[in-house]
Parts: structure tokens; sequence; C-alpha cells
């Protein structure tokens, strides 16, 4: 089947009035070390950064040691962390692995315990001179992405299964296993490396772990609970029972905040800290995605959805539970280069500029305009193709594969940001401002589509009418994403996606 590149576009103007938050004073029963959260953080976000492959249909579909080591080597932390602090954020959940075997960070332990390469998973390579696959990269992302977030004041909390990968073997496994190497040796390893740049772990899978083998003194707990403050004594930790009212207080006696997750927009607190067992309390964090639901994933880091709520309704929900004592964490799904999609980049801003955590606006004042707003001259041999799925805005796209065809808009204001597709069929497009030459721009992706990424943005343009133009150089296919305008009163953005 032929595949096709398109382009979607979209223009955006957004007001936001900041709303005043009062402190709840009832975190005296909560432990010292979990209070940054609410009181410093307020809010965060998480990301399902995981390759896999089609075996459990992992968030990326990448299925080789190669193309997962290429994006961990070439994913910018610094630019990722001054995006973050631009958008408001408190703290960062990040994923290390989850079952499908790749890790985002380095582990002589991993390493040393890692199975042979599964005979039906292609694209995998065993370590050198040793029948053991070989799953950590190169660069210890986790390590510099944390290192570049603390410089901003933002905290890194650590995402990893509490047992060993089910589907690890290139088949699933149940029930999951709890060996010594994986709790003690593994999460002791990693917590002492990182030390206080981690500022926490949320555990996924407790549910798995048997009431029997639990009994009264929890030994599984106890052992992660010692293992991650290995490295950092103030380590705080939340174990995941799924989805129930349980995740909102403690399924233990060691979790400090709760595990929260939620498939729809979390309940709202009526208290900072949430009785859990016995006489623990821990602070209130619901924790949801941004990305459209989807049948294998909900919407936890599905880059191929767009965004299921409206900006400023997320952005309140965020607000009433911090009013209330709660702490909310969203999660957002980006690119595998580490870039965000620029929709959700706006939405994150949003709830930042609502929650007071930050001044900045440049993406937060937006309203979006499709690719096919009839304003937008398309010169050429341009088609249309809509429904795509591919996570360009409104999954619609103009595309064109003819060198020299070339789309245009005018706009008053004094910013413009362009955004598009990159993918490994599409090439160079040259842009031009008020007819001057901005010089050529690459839309390539060695291996994987990324979407809605911002290839130009300008934001000290002088008052008046301008156009923007963007010409095909190279590549099968070209498309155009998004451009940001500003007045004084207003923000607009226009996405043009050319997507496969």
């Amino acid at each position: 089947m032929k595949r096709i590149t398109m382009m979607p576009l979209f223009l955006a103007l957004f007001w936001v009035t900041s709303t005043c938050i009062g402190q709840i004073n009832n975190g005296n029963k909560l432990p010292e070390e979990v209070k940054w959260m609410y009181d410093e953080a307020q809010w965060g976000i998480s990301h399902h950064y995981l390759a896999g492959g089609e075996l459990d249909k992992a968030y990326f579909d990448i299925r080789s040691f190669e193309e997962w080591d290429y994006y961990i080597a070439n994913f910018d932390v610094n630019a990722y962390a001054n995006l973050v602090k631009k958008l408001g954020v408190g703290y960062v959940i990040f994923t290390i692995t989850q079952n499908r075997g790749y890790l985002a960070t380095t582990s002589k332990v991993y390493d040393f315990n890692s199975p042979p390469c599964p005979v039906n998973i292609p694209g995998c390579e065993n370590q050198e001179g040793v029948l053991r696959a070989d799953y950590t990269p190169n660069r210890d992302l986790l390590t510099h992405l944390a290192k570049a977030l603390t410089k901003k004041g933002i905290k890194v909390i650590a995402y990893l299964p509490s047992h060993v990968g089910d589907r690890w073997t290139g088949q699933q496994i149940s029930p999951p296993k709890y060996p010594d190497w994986w709790i003690n040796d593994f999460i002791g390893e990693l917590s002492n490396k990182w030390g206080d740049t981690v500022a926490g772990w949320w555990f996924d899978g407790y549910w798995n772990i048997s009431k029997d083998e639990q009994g009264n003194d929890y030994p599984i707990a106890t052992k992660i609970w010692n293992a991650v403050r290995r490295g950092n004594p103030n380590a705080i930790i939340a174990l995941n029972t799924g989805l129930g009212s349980e995740v909102f207080t403690s399924p233990d006696k060691y979790s400090q905040y709760s595990a929260g997750e939620s498939n729809e927009l979390p309940p709202l607190p009526t208290t900072r800290s949430s009785k859990g067992k016995g006489e623990k309390f821990v602070q209130y964090v619901g924790w949801s995605f941004l990305s459209e639901q989807d049948p294998v994933f909900a919407g936890w880091g599905e880059v191929d959805r767009n965004l299921r709520f409206k900006d400023i309704e997320v952005a309140k929900h965020t607000v009433k539970a911090r009013e209330n004592g709660g702490v909310s964490t969203w999660d957002v799904a980006i690119n595998p280069s580490g870039n965000w999609p620029l929709a959700k980049m706006k939405q994150v801003q949003v709830i930042g500029k609502t929650m007071n955590t930050t001044t900045d606006t440049t993406y937060s004042s937006l309203q979006l305009v499709n690719n096919a707003n009839k304003e937008i001259i398309y010169t050429g041999n341009w088609q249309y193709s809509e429904d795509r799925k591919t996570g360009a805005f409104e999954q619609d796209v103009h595309y064109t594969e003819n060198n020299g065809d070339s789309f245009s808009y005018s706009f008053t204001g004094t910013s413009i940001v362009f955004a598009t597709s990159k993918a490994r069929d599409q090439g160079n497009i040259e842009l031009f401002l008020d007819n001057k030459s901005l010089g050529i721009f690459s839309t390539y992706d060695k291996y994987k589509r990324q979407v809605q990424e911002i290839i130009y943005e300008n934001h000290h343009l002088m008052p008046g009418r301008h156009t923007l133009k963007g010409v095909k150089k190279s590549g099968k296919y070209m498309w155009e994403m998004c451009w940001e305008l500003k007045t004084k009163t207003k923000t607009y953005e226009i996405f043009n996606f050319n997507n496969i």
C-alpha cells in the first residue's frame, strides 16, 4: 500500500485568567520529605518514554537497539529542561523501563541479568561476547535529564515496575517475579548512582504482589524502600495498586504520596493528607493522561492521539485539586526525539499559567488554525487527506510530492512559530518571511515520525502585516505545521502537518 505524507495547518488564540490559590494547612501529618510536592512543585507531568516494538504494542514502535540508542543519544536534555521550566512544571515523572526490556539509563546489574535476545524479536542485539540482550543504551539519559532539571529547580521522579518485566523474554510471563537482583541490586545501583538528583520513585505493578506474600510486614515493599533510600535517604515513593480507590491512599506502610492512577479526570481530594494503612498519611496525588483514549494503553504515552480535554478544563481541574489540598500529575506524550508536539506544549503552559507557576505566555496564548483554513494559499499540486490518526492536529493533512510547491499565510502580529512533522521520506523546505529567505530547514528523521515539532519561531517581529511562505526543496513529501502569531492582545498559531 502506498504511504502518503500530508500537511495539516492550524491557528490559535487564547486568553487565560490567573487564579489565586490559597495554601491548605492540613499537611502536618505528612512526612517532611514529601511536603515539597504541594508546597513547592504544586503540580507535575509524566512521560511514558518507552521502546519495545510490536510484541506488546509499545508506545514507541522501536524494535531494535540501534534505533533506541539513536534517540537516547540525541535527546537534548538542556532544551527539554528549559522548556519544562518555561511551561511552569514543578516535577517530572520519567520512565526507566516498563516491562518491555529497553532502559533509558545504563546499568551493569541489568546487563548482567538480561536474558538472551528472544528469537521472535527482530532488531534485538546481544551484548558483545555474551548471550545476554543489550537493552541498555550507551548514554545514561536519566542521569543527564535529572541533572538538567535539578539545575532548573524541577524535581525528578523515576518510574519503574516493582518487578521484572513480564514481557521481557519475548512472551508474557505470569505471575511476575520479584528476584533480589531486581530490587536490591538493580534499584539500589540506580539509587546510589542518582543520589539526590532523583527526588522520588513511582512503582507500577504493585497490585500483582499477592496478599499472602505481603502478609503483615510487607517484605517486598520493605526491600523496595531500603533500595531507593540507599543513595537518597529523603527519596519518596508510591506503590501503585492499579485503578481504584486505594490508589488515592496508601496500600503499604511506606508510600508517602498516592499513586493516583486514573483513566478519567481524577476525583478531587477533600484533604491534603489521605489516610492509608494503619495511621499512615500520604500526600494526595491524582494522575491521568492528556491524550485521547486508546484501546490498548488508554491514553498513556499516546503521541499519535490528540488532546482529549480543553485547555482550560484541565487547567481548572488542576487549580481545584490544589485548592482542596491535592497535587495533579498529567501524562504528556512526547516524540522519541524528546521534543514535544506543539498542541500538548500549549496545553501544559495553560495549566502552568492558570496555576501561577509561570509568567511566560509564549505557547499558552494560542488559537490553533487547521490546515484546511481557506486563508492558507497552496501553490502547486497539493492534496488533502483526513482521519489520519498520526498525531497531526485534527488528524487531517495537506501534502505534496513536487519540489517547488509552496504554501503561504499572511497575518498581522509580532510573533510566529512554524512546526511540522518529521519523517524518513521527508527532506528540506525553504522558509521565507516577507519575501526574505530564512534559510533551509530539515524535516527529515532517521527512523520514526516525529509530530508537531517546531522548525522555526520568531517572537520579535515588527508590528504589522507579515507573510510566511514555505517551499518544498527535497524529499519525497512536504508538510507544513504550525505558525504562532502575536499582536499586543492576542496570539495566533498555525500548524501545518505533512504526515505519512
